[in-house]
């Protein structure tokens, strides 16, 4: 992090809030006192606050610096920050951490790696500072995925290794028990994904009401389509005078979309708005055709990458988890080592995968976008977008996931023909140039640029035939195909659709065969002849006969047929329609295509709706042109807009396309659209209400459920009306704490002390093998048959892997021991029937 401080000193960064009230501290020699009295009197606070204000004071260094020293924080969490390493602020740390250890809301976003985490967890742990003896957890953070969680957990550790507050992370997929022990053991952070999290209030009954702190990290996601029930509940269950926040490297500018979180007068902080991706991200976009993709990916594997000489990490997204299955496949046949994750994967499994790829066992890891948001892979040079993004935002968390805190990183990308006008979305959102091809050999510049081009001719042949050959001899991966396809047919029904003005400029990509011109990266590898090839093949693709098949040998024959005569007819009345289409179409490209001195091809940037508008206006003001006239060329001259900037009032804001992009309720699928689109309303009789929990005759059943097939499903409805499974109220706490003997204190009330459930682990505890018995001792056959019968258990496993339970009792457990050792000595102390007779 210590790489973002000229960044930090530069930053263009827009930061808006409704009242921005600081208190000034005041460094001269009086110090504390000044401070005090400059505090307003109404303001009052209680003691504990007042007091933790004063020590912030005093631990603010003196001379102004731009570093963790003068946000006054406390002395462990200052000595944990600088054992991880971490000497100056990032921009979005030195921006958002002074407004929350003030108390305030905060919605915060900035690019991918640049130190949110942190920002919400150094202010989080100053405010706590130390365990809580009172029962209830005083932070919550809600995490999208499984895995952010489990890294979020990590670096909260690190940063509050000083202290003795205590972690957890309560994510789906894991026992259930681990989890109830883990919240019987009075955590202060809880560190969950929301589905989990309210199987376990509603399980446990648990009681949110000492919750000061709630962090929303990846918000724009957690808020979006999924996790709405889950949300709901847990936000009506949380206090009303807690502190939010929201972190996200895509967050949208209206706070109108976040109204369910219950900010109260939050601080927005947006950095990085123009930049969006880091200035060490370098991308290139490859045009491909669908079948080449297979080929295309393993070209750039071996001869891009390199993957043989340097075994770079490399990340690769597919759409679905059927493609991940397929593509891991291929890969392994292809001799590459890689780990592969998707959603519904098994959470031991995902684990495992994950663990492999940190560790380097490993160096491809194929993933569906579960692993596109907060993974922190350390050492990622390398993104393949093997399926394309239907999101601009998305394709934001993918390509951040390499070029993090000053590192180099490349992201490539594969685009066929319906996913170019996602690509033309992308273009808009990033406000950046799009190069349609080159075949020159000047330097490029990757990471301002979107440069887009196809591979050089048969350069992708021999990859295509090995992996035709292993699908037909491997049965295994010739279903793998079958059923990565129709999964593929399902996914493009449910994405996103483009927005409309990109369907159009990629179509006149298509028809002026711009995007088979050759990608800047291979213009050295292309001689004159495949130039020439090239053209060929472009020129073919370019032909159209002068007559239909109708037509054909009937040219100067007087005997023509009906069908014949019919076609010279529609000709001789739509031709002149053709030809001023043809003439139109041909202007507009040229308005749109500009040659630079390099030869390269530039495809003019349309940023907004009112430039289009323009250059369509300029384009019918052309249309009453003669086309059969033979005039001179004139010089293309730049077009002019009618536009006076100083007075003229566009109908769209000068960001629309990056707001589009960052939005949250703007999808254009079917499922958000019906999903906007539903209005739920209940009968106003009794009798229409009975009407729907009628019971039906199930014929595959056998019996008679209720409702309808798909929605037979029971529910329970909570406090705040909200209906969730029936599942989430088993009663397998109520089992465990009977199994167990444990009974948890109200949440409010003072912690029993020595019941931790689970006590720390240690690294030293290491478990061995027994040493094996001696042949030539006498009790040989004995000490054999005792360690078969014992076996070896975790012979070669480490001690951390293992729970063990305490050794302190709790007092209901010394009180219960007592009663019993006086009634044992009561009976024992009895004199015997013999002597009771003399």
């Amino acid at each position: 992090m210590s790489d973002y401080s000229d960044s930090a000193d530069s930053s263009t960064s827009a930061v808006t809030s409704s009242d921005e009230t600081n208190h000034d501290v005041k460094k001269d020699d009086m110090g504390l006192s000044t401070w005090v009295d400059n505090m307003d009197q109404e303001d009052i606070l209680d003691d504990e606050t007042f007091i933790s204000q004063q020590v912030q004071a005093r631990n603010r260094k003196k001379k102004k610096s731009g570093g963790f020293q003068s946000m006054g924080l406390s002395h462990a969490v200052f000595k944990a920050i600088l054992h991880k390493g971490f000497k100056v602020p990032t921009p979005i740390q030195r921006k958002t951490i002074p407004l929350i250890i003030e108390g305030n809301d905060v919605v915060g976003m900035a690019r991918t790696g640049s130190g949110k985490t942190a920002a919400f967890l150094i202010p989080m742990i100053e405010k706590l500072k130390t365990h809580s003896a009172k029962v209830g957890a005083r932070v919550v953070i809600l995490s999208p995925s499984r895995e952010l969680a489990i890294q979020t957990q990590k670096v909260c550790k690190e940063l509050a290794k000083y202290t003795d507050l205590r972690t957890c992370v309560i994510v789906g997929g894991d026992g259930l028990d681990e989890q109830f022990a883990m919240i019987a053991n009075n955590p202060d952070i809880l560190i969950a994904t929301p589905g989990r999290l309210l199987h376990l209030i509603v399980e446990m009954e648990l009681d949110l009401k000492t919750v000061e702190y709630v962090v929303f990290d990846e918000a724009d996601r957690l808020f979006e389509m999924g996790f709405s029930v889950q949300l709901h509940e847990i936000l009506n269950r949380l206090p009303h005078n807690r502190q939010t926040l929201l972190f996200s490297a895509t967050m949208p500018k209206g706070l109108y979309e976040f109204a369910k979180a219950g900010l109260q007068e939050p601080k927005l902080v947006r950095l990085d708005i123009d930049t969006k991706i880091s200035r060490d991200l370098e991308m290139a976009f490859f045009s491909v055709k669908q079948p080449e993709k297979e080929a295309a990916l393993l070209y750039i594997l071996r001869e891009i990458i390199k993957y043989a000489v340097f075994p770079h990490q490399t990340l690769i997204f597919v759409s679905t988890k059927h493609h991940v299955e397929y593509i891991s496949a291929l890969l392994s046949l292809a001799g590459y080592e890689c780990s592969y994750v998707y959603g519904t994967l098994d959470q031991t499994a995902r684990k495992i995968q994950i663990n492999n790829f940190r560790n380097g066992k490993t160096n491809l890891l194929v993933v569906t976008d579960v692993a596109a948001r907060g993974i922190d892979i350390p050492i990622l040079e390398n993104v393949i977008n093997y399926d394309f993004v239907d999101s601009s935002k998305m394709f934001i968390h993918r390509v951040g996931r390499t070029a993090r805190a000053g590192r180099r990183g490349w992201a490539y990308s594969l685009i066929t023909s319906d996913e170019l006008p996602y690509l033309l979305d992308l273009q808009l959102f990033l406000g950046r140039r799009l190069l349609v091809g080159s075949t020159s050999s000047s330097h490029q510049d990757y990471s301002s640029d979107i440069i887009l081009g196809c591979f050089p001719p048969d350069t992708l042949d021999i990859d295509m035939e090995w992996t035709k050959s292993k699908i037909l001899s491997e049965n295994n991966l010739e279903s793998l195909q079958k059923v990565a396809k129709n999964g593929y047919k399902l996914y493009t029904k449910s994405r996103s659709s483009a927005s409309p003005e990109s369907h159009t400029r990629s179509k006149q990509l298509y028809t002026t065969n711009l995007t088979l011109n050759i990608h800047p990266m291979f213009a050295e590898q292309v001689d004159e002849q495949e130039k020439s090839l090239l053209n060929f093949i472009t020129s073919i693709s370019n032909f159209r006969p002068s007559e239909t098949i109708f037509e054909i040998g009937k040219r100067g024959s007087n005997k023509q047929s009906s069908a014949a005569q019919i076609m010279k007819k529609r000709r001789s009345t739509i031709g002149k329609l053709i030809e001023d289409y043809k003439a139109n179409k041909k202007e507009v490209t040229d308005v749109n295509e500009t040659t630079d001195t390099n030869g390269q091809e530039t495809l003019t940037m349309i940023s907004d709706i009112s430039e289009m508008e323009d250059l369509q206006e300029s384009h019918s003001s052309n249309k009453r042109k003669s086309v059969g006239k033979s005039e001179p060329k004139a010089k293309k001259q730049k077009v002019k807009s009618f536009k006076d900037d100083e007075y003229y009032i566009p109908h769209v804001q000068k960001d629309a396309n990056t707001e589009k992009g960052y939005s949250i309720t703007q999808g254009s699928s079917f499922a958000e659209q019906a999903q906007r689109a539903v209005l739920d309303s209940q009968g106003d009789e009794h009798s229409l209400l009975q009407k729907t929990n009628a019971l039906r005759w199930d014929s595959k059943k056998k019996n008679f459920v209720r409702g309808l097939g798909t929605d037979n499903k029971k529910l329970i409805t909570t406090e705040s009306g909200t209906k969730i499974p029936a599942t989430y109220k088993s009663g397998r706490f109520k089992e465990w704490q009977k199994q167990n003997k444990i009974s948890m204190p109200s949440t409010g009330e003072k912690e029993i002390s020595g019941s931790h459930l689970q006590t720390k682990r240690y690294r030293h505890n290491k478990i061995t093998a027994p040493k094996p018995p001696d042949p030539l001792s006498t009790n040989y056959e004995k000490k054999k048959k005792k360690l078969q019968k014992i076996g070896t258990g975790n012979a070669s496993g480490n001690g951390a892997d293992e729970k063990f339970k305490t050794e302190l009792k709790t007092v209901d457990q010394i009180s219960k021991e007592r009663t019993i050792k006086a009634k044992r000595k009561a009976k024992n102390a009895r004199l015997p029937r013999k002597s009771r007779k003399k």
